[in-house]
């Protein structure tokens, strides 16, 4: 009995392994000029989100860091159709900037890439960050896109 349970947990932990590696790696990290730059995805394969949300960092020792996220940020489909984020829940400015950047998940194609795109942070060009969405997580979206 004993050698059928471990049996059953080495085959849960493969199959959970497995599972793990089909989802892309959620960090992403950057220097734009003088800014390090840190995006994770958070709830790529939450089914019943309405919202797709970004943990972002920004810190730097030299400059200010963007005052309002929610007008340097926005979601871009495969398909072109840019999406605004609902909210911020960091601070503005300053050299050290950190909180959980929100967008509606309505409208995400299946097996489709998205691309977070900040823009103006650490110089003029834009930084993108992107990453493919799983089928299972787009045909459970709801709520509206901007």
């Amino acid at each position: 009995m004993k050698s059928i349970v471990v049996l059953l947990v080495i085959l849960v932990s493969v199959v959970a392994g497995a599972d793990d590696r089909r989802i892309p790696d959620q960090n992403q990290t950057t220097m734009a000029g003088t800014v390090a730059v840190s995006v994770t995805l958070l709830n790529l394969t939450d089914q019943g989100s309405a919202t797709l949300d970004f943990k972002i960092s920004l810190n730097t020792h030299s400059g200010a860091l963007p005052s309002d996220m929610l007008k340097v940020a926005k979601l871009v489909g495969e398909n072109g159709a840019e999406t605004l984020p609902v909210s911020w829940s960091g601070g503005g400015g300053g050299h050290h900037l950190s909180g959980r950047l929100s967008f509606p998940s309505a409208g995400l194609d299946a097996d489709r890439a998205v691309t977070l795109v900040l823009k103006g942070i650490g110089g003029p060009d834009e930084l993108r960050f992107q990453w493919k969405v799983p089928s299972r997580f787009a045909a459970k979206s709801t709520g509206g896109a901007s």
